[in-house]
């Protein structure tokens, strides 16, 4: 796919609001990995700073991810989307043959120390965006929208319940879905998808008993999650408890230990957050996800073109629905899954990925009210700029207002060449017709 940009006018300023929420996430992400891990890491380890040390340098990599990421300009992913997702597809078969098989699944390379899903959800929204974005209004057609985007969504997310990983492929399928619906497709399509996934969901569950096992112990103890024989949903339901409204104290948590909570420093941070916190602190962590929405939403809302609304909207989905799957593990309203709890979490894989994500966010930040120039493919338009409601092709309210009068007056420009063509045709053919 090739494509072809004009001229933009100056650009602006990164957002600012979206940078102190993520600061704020990073710092708090900080203090509670090194409260959770430095019982286990004393016990098990050569130092009580063990995890707190590997987290400091993934994150130091990962802000360097997300500096280059917001440095570059967001058209440079519409225009290596293919390749990018050729290499994704590459390492998720990597992992099937040469994977590590740690706690019950095989998902990480190099010692664990790579987790190819995580990047794969960004590479994945950056596809799905920029071919959303060349179909315009052609998406509510099925053999262009529906059935092209179930291929692919099968073919990623096969390689991943391969894995298992069916935390990473709900959220895949679900942002996938959103940007789907955002892009203009037709609710028939949506709902004949939703029953295929759900479909394909049961049979997964029922044939994988990594998957069945997970889904028995949550079904097994919803009622009650202090009296769940999980013992991973037993312990956060008693942290949780145990914190009650302002928490323990930070550092005082019993559930870190040796023996208790699992994993409490990654998958189980959030129970130990509220343990030592309470439910204030719980609550201070969910109101910066809220804060974290709707400043990417308004991203979206007032981004210049197609690609980069859906695109900030497929990033800022996938932060807060992780978030959300996160947090309902924790609280017994799902099942156990392994999510990390974005930029909190420790986590070399997610957090470079998260942040890479949030760079891209804010270069498309930058770009906000700005005017571009429509692309065309082959001769036809690359994207429908004029974001409304049904009639328009898109569900996105206000993205893309800055191009409005660049469209009036290309609209203008064509009828004007229009009428001055159209006497030299007249002309010509009265030669043509005399000299016969």
């Amino acid at each position: 796919m090739t494509t072809q940009r004009a001229g933009q006018s100056k650009i602006g300023g990164y957002d600012w609001g979206l940078i102190t929420i993520i600061t704020g996430l990073l710092l708090f992400g900080l203090v509670m990995v090194f409260s959770a891990s430095y019982p286990w890491a004393m016990i098990n380890m050569t130092s009580p700073f063990h995890f707190i040390l590997l987290q400091l340098r993934w994150l130091a990599i990962g802000i360097v991810a997300m500096m280059v990421a917001a440095v570059i300009p967001y058209t440079v992913w519409e225009r290596w989307s293919v390749p990018l997702m050729g290499v994704g597809l590459l390492a998720l078969m990597s992992v099937i043959f040469f994977g590590e098989t740690r706690f019950g699944a095989t998902r990480t390379l190099f010692e664990g120390s790579v987790q190819p899903s995580e990047p794969v959800k960004v590479i994945v929204l950056i596809y799905i965006s920029t071919w959303l974005a060349s179909k315009g209004d052609r998406i509510r057609q099925m053999n262009y929208g529906l059935i092209p985007f179930g291929v692919l969504m099968g073919i990623v997310t096969g390689l991943i319940v391969a894995q298992p990983d069916l935390s990473t492929t709900i959220l895949i399928v679900t942002t996938a879905s959103i940007i789907f619906f955002l892009a203009g497709a037709d609710l028939k399509q949506l709902l004949f998808g939703g029953v295929i996934a759900m479909i394909t969901f049961w049979l997964v569950i029922t044939r994988s008993e990594y998957a069945g096992r997970r889904v028995q112990a949550y079904f097994s103890s919803v009622m009650d999650p202090l009296a769940s024989t999980e013992w991973q949903i037993h312990q956060a339901s008693q942290a949780i408890v145990r914190g009650g409204p302002f928490g323990v104290g930070l550092g005082n948590s019993i559930e870190k230990f040796p023996g208790n909570l699992p994993l409490s420093w990654s998958d189980n941070i959030f129970a130990i957050i509220s343990e030592e916190l309470g439910l204030l602190g719980a609550l201070v962590v969910i109101l910066l996800f809220v804060l974290l929405a709707y400043r990417g939403f308004r991203i979206a809302s007032q981004s210049p073109d197609m690609f980069s609304s859906l695109l900030a909207v497929g990033l800022t989905s996938l932060l807060v629905l992780q978030a959300i799957i996160h947090i309902a593990v924790v609280v017994a309203m799902a099942p156990p899954t392994g999510v990390t709890l974005p930029f909190i979490s420790f986590g070399g894989s997610s957090l470079i990925t998260t942040l890479g994500a949030s760079g891209i966010l804010l270069n498309i930040s930058r770009y906000r009210g700005t005017v571009t120039a429509p692309r065309t493919t082959g001769g036809l338009a690359y994207a429908n700029f004029n974001f409304g409601w049904r009639d328009r092709g898109t569900r996105l309210p206000g993205a893309g207002r800055g191009s409005t009068t660049q469209k009036r007056s290309g609209t203008t420009r064509v009828s004007s060449a229009r009428k001055r063509s159209g006497p030299k045709r007249s002309s010509s053919r009265s030669r043509s017709a005399g000299a016969r």
